[in-house]
């Protein structure tokens, strides 16, 4: 009689944390089928242990495409499980009634626990409940809320969206944001009350520290912690390396707590500033899926997908608390970003203590080390995943070095005398001049009101454009506030889209940024040689300014030096017209 066949299908197979649940239920004898959304690289794909790939909708565009393909696809093929990796595929597949006589086998936990575990404002709800301690937490679902907030709120604030991945036409995930001032809440809580009401939190010190678990129907009956060593972004994000302590018993407690009251079935990432100085915690959120840093638990001993699914599939609790202390596990990839972002020191100061040289020297040493520390993707016994993945970090490097010598090249060529020449030609020449930024309501739009009041010739006439696609916004308030002072009134402008139109009444296109002039030229081929920087016409020497910077939600001094400096070129563009 033939061995009976036991079968996985695994989602999101674009996620490393899917490589790691191949290689886990593959060495018990499972097979590994995986899906991800069409056109998405999978790097699962490449491991010795996976099984067929199969491609489907994006279910962050298409959810019910996306349902239809799972319900067809489970009925031509007999799953043991199925795992969803992230919210993308996780969501769409706990809230639809189209799979219920799949339901057994959808590693999901009970919908209403669920909910919770999604809305960060019911998950702060709850932990107050349990006696769970939280940072001080606010909800608001306009900007007049957070407006009414600013006398109680402590900067720096954290401003988290209510949920990661709304519900919207559109689904688009969404990301943490931090304010440290007033003008900055505001502006950032403008952007994101578009999609979802917020939480803004206080920001909390501490370790990020993660207790992974199985539950059974509210029980923990298995946990693992980590701390984190390395975080993208710097201030609070992924991991990309950490190890695995010990459990604390303060930590595991809030953590049985909260998945009691949840009465939670399956893994789970509870997450916490921890400061084991002084044994204070906070609660960040509780992951309700596999998490990204599943490879270090699997390396440490912790394999939490053999777990889940002899507790799903098997209905057997694990027989064995036990796992390594101190194994340290790296992403390669995104470990190696955050040294880059480390040396270039270009996170906020006032939310990340940078490391000292030996401290970076300790850490990448680890990577020597041959029993204690691993990689989440570069595994000998399934070498292909992490050959492609060093060969895409080498492709990506390349292209970035590329740009930037190109972009050094460029900037040496608009600096040159032979283009401020050709740009001077032009513009006495000219009877329409175009100015463009992003957003037209910074720059562009400071930029043709000067023109506006300072060029005399009245056969000369300005207008400005953004990339941005929503017309019709008024100037930055902070701008309008600038330019007041040196006498300039912005109160009328609205912003405009560029579109082929503009561009073709313009005579002269005048933009801030090489970046902006490339994108300009890779959209609209027939702009030709009629595009230039505005810095051009007062970039005199190697130290002078090229790129006129966006001072968007900045201080006032950013702004008032980039007033500055587009009055110099527009005061060089009065100068080449004078009437």
């Amino acid at each position: 009689m033939a061995a009976q066949i036991h079968r996985v299908l695994v989602l999101d197979a674009d996620m490393v944390s899917c490589l790691s649940i191949v290689r886990s239920l593959a060495r018990q004898g499972i097979v590994c089928d995986i899906a991800a959304s069409d056109g998405l690289p999978v790097l699962a794909g490449y491991s010795r242990y996976a099984g067929r790939l199969f491609r489907h909708p994006n279910p962050l565009t298409d959810a019910e495409a996306f349902i239809g393909f799972i319900s067809g696809h489970l009925q031509q093929h007999a799953y043991d499980l199925v795992i969803p990796v992230t919210e993308r595929s996780l969501i769409p597949l706990a809230n639809t009634d189209q799979l219920g006589q799949w339901v057994d086998i959808l590693a999901i936990a009970p919908r209403a626990s669920l909910s919770k575990v999604l809305d960060k404002r019911q998950t702060m709800a709850l932990a107050q409940q349990c006696a769970v301690k939280v940072p001080i937490s606010y909800t608001v679902d306009s900007v007049d809320g957070v407006r009414q907030l600013l006398p109680a709120l402590r900067f720096p604030v954290v401003l988290k969206p209510e949920s990661s991945i709304p519900n919207a036409d559109i689904r688009q995930q969404l990301s943490v944001a931090y304010a440290f001032n007033e003008r900055e809440i505001l502006n950032l809580a403008a952007g994101l009350l578009k999609h979802c009401p917020l939480l803004l939190q206080e920001y909390s010190q501490g370790v990020g520290t993660g207790i992974e678990l199985l539950a059974d129907h509210g029980e923990i009956v298995y946990a693992f912690q980590h701390q984190r060593l390395h975080e993208v972004p710097l201030t609070g994000g992924g991991s990309s390396f950490r190890k695995s302590i010990a459990l604390d018993p303060i930590l595991l407690a809030a953590a049985a707590r909260l998945i009691a009251a949840l009465h939670w079935h399956g893994v789970a990432m509870v997450e916490f500033k921890w400061q084991p100085d002084t044994q204070d915690y906070a609660l960040m959120e509780i992951n309700g899926r596999f998490w990204g840093s599943l490879p270090l638990a699997c390396a440490a001993g912790a394999d939490f997908p053999w777990l889940l699914y002899q507790l799903w599939v098997n209905k057997c609790r694990p027989a064995s608390q036990h796992y390594q202390q101190a194994v340290y596990c790296r992403k390669l990839a995104t470990d190696i970003y955050w040294y880059e972002q480390v040396f270039r020191q270009s996170e906020e100061p006032r939310l990340f203590a940078y490391p000292s040289k030996a401290q970076l020297l300790k850490d990448a040493l680890w990577a020597l080390h041959p029993s204690r520390h691993a990689f989440d993707v570069q595994q000998w016994r399934d070498p292909l995943p992490g050959l492609v993945d060093i060969g895409g970090i080498v492709k990506d490097y390349y292209q970035r070095v590329a740009g930037l010598l190109a972009l050094k090249w460029q900037a040496k060529r608009h600096r040159s005398v032979a283009m401020q020449n050709r740009l001077a030609a032009q513009l006495k020449q000219a009877h329409r001049v175009l100015f463009v930024c992003y957003g037209n309501i910074n720059r562009s739009a400071v930029a043709q009101v000067l023109a506006e009041q300072r060029v005399a010739d009245s056969q000369l006439s300005f207008g400005s454009a953004g990339f941005h696609p929503v017309a019709g916004r008024p100037a930055d308030a902070t701008m309008v506030t600038i330019a007041a002072g040196y006498g300039v009134d912005l109160s009328a402008c609205r912003s405009q889209t560029l579109n082929k139109g503009l561009l073709a009444q313009a005579d002269v296109v005048l933009v801030m940024e090489l970046a902006q002039l490339a994108r300009l030229k890779a959209e609209y081929p027939d702009v030709g040689k009629k595009a230039f920087l505005l810095g051009t016409l007062t970039a005199t020497g190697p130290s002078s300014e090229l790129e006129i910077a966006d001072p968007y939600n900045q201080e006032d001094v950013a702004y008032s030096h980039c007033f500055k400096v587009l009055g110099l070129a527009i005061d060089r563009l009065a100068q080449l017209r004078p009437g």
